[in-house]
């Protein structure tokens, strides 16, 4: 059994040697590669020259040509089309006539407006002068007249009001004086009526009837005598009488007066008086003597009733008869206080008359003399009247000239969608242009690192390096988050399109990483997918805020305007964008390719005297091709750009010259 172990621990211990060796050998080799010196490479190496120059750092998207700016011109409103003045292809300028409608009915509807306005002013300006001339004429007259009639109303209210002070004194007074008779009461007057006794037959013992004797007296009434039923004596005549006034009327006493004559007969008188004709009341029977002549007789009665009308006669007898004269009225007086109240009363009513009438007319003279200057609020209504019809006048000043149809940009017609004759639809003119918010299809990349490929060393490990162009590796279409601004409203038809096909535009959706480098007036270079040797310059004109999210990839649209494309760039051209997000400018620099980077160290193989010796370097701005270089090499060293090999342990093609297999050692960046 030792025999048999013998020869298995030397082979063990000669399998353990060789691999020490080997892991010897492929360390010297790895170190080798990185410090040590070499002879000239075999075969013919691929070098490059430090020089000054420019690096650039850049970002890339992709998206597609757009005009600028495109145009749906409509009219304003509905009409007749009277004229047509382009086609398509034809070039137009801003404010070229396009097209014209009908305009008969806007110019009615201004001719009218303009009256309205007209009239609303004409009146804010009499009104601002307190009326027209005539009006204003006519007003102050109105007011003269007014004022007249207030002083005749004060006029009166004074003499009123005098009266009724001149009342109140001559009831104080009658008050003092105990209130005698007003001085207001009358006597009425009669005429005498003689009445004839009549013959009756002796012995028979009726009486006969003596004719009526009738007359009047002033405020009497007329009455009719008769004889006495009595025994007349026929040699003697009855008396004649005649009832005469009433005299010395107070409030409840009188003086009645008459005349008599006897006719040679013993005769007597009385006085019947009362409120009636049947008077009620008598005097006591008085001698009137036998004479022949009249005789003035007279009585006092008393217990009258002021203020009352009497009715009385006067009554005369003797043996040839009895004879009444007709009645007489008369008013006994009213007590002067009596009259003094009702004085006053009647002065007062008339006084609070004067004083509404002249309340009544006060506020007449007030409205008058308002009537001299409009109002304030008159005023504000008429202002506010002649700016709505100023705005309508505006208005359909606008409505008149929106007949005519004007190109609203410069560019080319695209469309014409209409004819002489045929009713157009008014939705007003559309102007939009692609903006940053309205990104096409494409895939989003940064420009950091730098591009080439670095050929690999040591393990020889297989795989294909990606450009730094390429390295977020987000490929595929972003939605579109619009289609652009508009300035104004209308409909998705257009009766003229008009597109600026001169100026184009890009607008691409960047990484989110990437659009944070982004700023407005970068310049960016833009190629074509379908002209592969075109290259347009551009510049950032705008930047969304705003971002878009397809399949969970944030993305923000910018805009990038191409200066002076070529004819050949057409509206609609799939383009690739690369922004310039930053410049190093006379600093040195190397193509990428010819850098190897494993992990934070950077070298380059110096070719000197036909010797290669491996260099570390510090990077600075890393571009799209070229990389800055801050120390470790000086201007006009030759470099070793690495080479391509095929390694025996490798199925796959391999990068010789550094780890990882991208170029410049990875994503790129700035120094280590």
């Amino acid at each position: 059994m030792s025999d048999d172990r013998g020869p298995r621990s030397r082979r063990k211990i000669i399998g353990y040697a060789g691999l020490v060796l080997a892991v010897a050998v492929v360390a010297s080799i790895a170190l080798y590669s990185i410090y040590g010196t070499s002879s000239a490479a075999p075969g013919v190496a691929r070098t490059v020259t430090v020089t000054r120059g420019t690096v650039q750092e850049s970002v890339s998207a992709s998206g597609n040509t757009s005009a600028v700016t495109s145009a749906s011109d409509n009219f304003d409103s509905s009409g007749t089309l009277t004229s047509l003045n382009v086609n398509v292809g034809d070039q137009v300028s801003t404010g070229e006539v396009l097209a014209t409608i009908d305009p008969a009915q806007a110019q009615a509807n201004l001719k009218s407006a303009e009256a309205s306005l007209a009239t609303a002013q004409t009146t804010l300006a009499h009104d601002q002068a307190g009326g027209t001339p005539a009006q204003q004429a006519q007003n102050q007259a109105t007011l003269v007249s007014s004022q007249q009639q207030l002083a005749n109303d004060q006029n009166e209210l004074t003499a009123d009001e005098k009266s009724l002070a001149t009342a109140q004194s001559a009831l104080s007074s009658d008050q003092a004086l105990g209130c005698p008779a007003s001085s207001t009461s009358s006597a009425g007057t009669g005429t005498t009526g003689t009445g004839t006794t009549g013959t009756g037959t002796t012995g028979t013992g009726t009486a006969g009837t003596g004719t009526t004797g009738t007359g009047t007296g002033g405020g009497g009434t007329t009455s009719t005598t008769n004889a006495a039923a009595i025994p007349a004596d026929s040699s003697v005549s009855a008396p004649s009488v005649s009832t005469g006034s009433a005299s010395a009327i107070g409030t409840t006493t009188a003086t009645l007066s008459g005349t008599v004559t006897p006719n040679g007969g013993s005769t007597t008188y009385s006085f019947s008086y009362g409120t009636s004709t049947s008077f009620g009341s008598s005097t006591s029977s008085t001698s009137a003597g036998s004479g022949t002549s009249p005789a003035n007789v007279s009585a006092v009665v008393t217990g009258l009733s002021p203020n009352t009308t009497y009715l009385f006669e006067l009554v005369a007898t003797n043996s040839g008869g009895t004879t009444a004269g007709v009645s007489v009225s008369f008013s006994t007086a009213q007590s002067s206080c009596v009259t003094d109240q009702d004085n006053i009363t009647t002065y007062q009513q008339a006084v609070a008359k004067d004083q509404s009438t002249i309340a009544a007319q006060q506020l007449t003279v007030q409205a008058n003399q308002a009537n001299l200057t409009v109002t304030p609020a008159t005023i504000s209504q008429d202002e506010a009247t002649v700016a709505q019809d100023q705005v309508t006048v505006t208005a359909d000043t606008k409505d008149l000239a929106n007949t005519t149809l004007r190109a609203s940009i410069t560019g080319t017609v695209t469309a014409v969608n209409g004819s002489v004759g045929e009713t157009v639809g008014g939705s007003g003119s559309t102007t939009s242009g692609s903006t940053a918010n309205s990104a096409s299809t494409g895939s989003s990349s940064t420009g950091s690192g730098s591009t080439g490929s670095s050929p690999g060393t040591g393990s020889g490990s297989t795989g294909s390096s990606s450009t730094a162009s390429d390295s977020t590796g987000s490929t595929g279409s972003s939605a579109s988050s619009g289609t652009g601004s508009s300035t104004s409203s209308g409909s998705s038809s257009s009766f003229i399109t008009i597109e600026s096909l001169g100026s184009l535009e890009v607008v691409a959706n960047f990484a989110e990483a990437d659009a944070t480098k982004i700023a407005v007036g970068q310049p960016a270079t833009i190629t074509l997918s379908a002209l592969s040797s075109t290259e347009v310059s551009g510049v950032v004109t705008a930047v969304s805020p705003t971002s878009s999210v397809v399949s969970n990839v944030v993305t923000y649209p910018v805009t990038v305007a191409l200066t002076n494309p070529p004819s050949t760039v057409k509206e609609g051209m799939t383009a690739q964008v690369a922004v310039i997000v930053q410049t190093a400018n006379n600093v040195l620099q190397l193509p990428s390719a010819a850098i190897t980077t494993t992990g934070s160290i950077s070298t380059v193989k110096v070719l000197s005297k036909g010797v290669q010796t491996a260099t570390r370097v510090t990077l600075g701005l890393v571009g799209s091709s070229y990389t800055e270089i801050t120390s470790g090499l000086h201007e006009g060293q030759t470099v070793v750009e690495p080479t391509a090999s095929v390694s025996a342990s490798s199925s796959g093609s391999s990068l010789t010259g550094g780890s990882g297999g991208f170029p410049g050692g990875g994503f790129g960046g700035g120094a280590p």
